[in-house]
């Protein structure tokens, strides 16, 4: 039998023009912070994550000045390059080495990572790794993580 590596959806990341409005929003429909942080390097100036009502999923926001990896091809020869809200999906992963191994192996592009980060106070580290799906989708590889406000049940 083989190991299951992949766990799950974990979360979706999105950038807004509006940070406190997206929070606001989400708020509205049953999300509640659990974790903020600032990455200089990647020029994101305050991020949230925000767990959604049954405990197993969470949306990542961020405001427009992250420089994060995104998918942004245009659907035609000489469109225009357009990219929205959607940065990424993230999937859970029990065992990122084999994970990222796995997700090549079956036609995914390596982008970067996989790094440790530490995110916030209190700090949450966290191991990850970013990838190009099939359809130039970006998907995020997340070594299973809680962050300090998770409610339980939390996958």
């Amino acid at each position: 039998m083989t190991e299951q590596l992949f766990v799950g959806f974990h979360h979706f990341a999105m950038r807004t023009p509006d940070l406190q409005r997206s929070i606001t929003f989400y708020e509205a429909l049953g999300f509640r912070q659990v974790h903020e942080w600032t990455l200089p390097d990647y020029g994101i100036d305050r991020a949230v994550m925000m767990q959604a009502a049954d405990t197993k999923s969470w949306i990542e926001i961020f405001d427009l000045k992250a420089s994060i990896p995104m998918q942004g091809r245009g659907a035609k020869v000489g469109q225009v390059i357009v990219t929205g809200a959607l940065a990424h999906i993230c999937l859970t992963v029990n065992d990122l080495e084999k994970a990222c191994a796995r997700i090549v192996e079956v036609g995914a592009t390596h982008l970067h990572g996989p790094e440790n980060l530490g995110l916030g106070q209190p700090e949450v580290s966290v191991q990850n790794a970013i990838f190009e799906g099939p359809a130039g989708e970006v998907i995020e590889l997340l070594q299973h993580v809680r962050f300090p406000s998770d409610l339980p049940g939390s996958a």
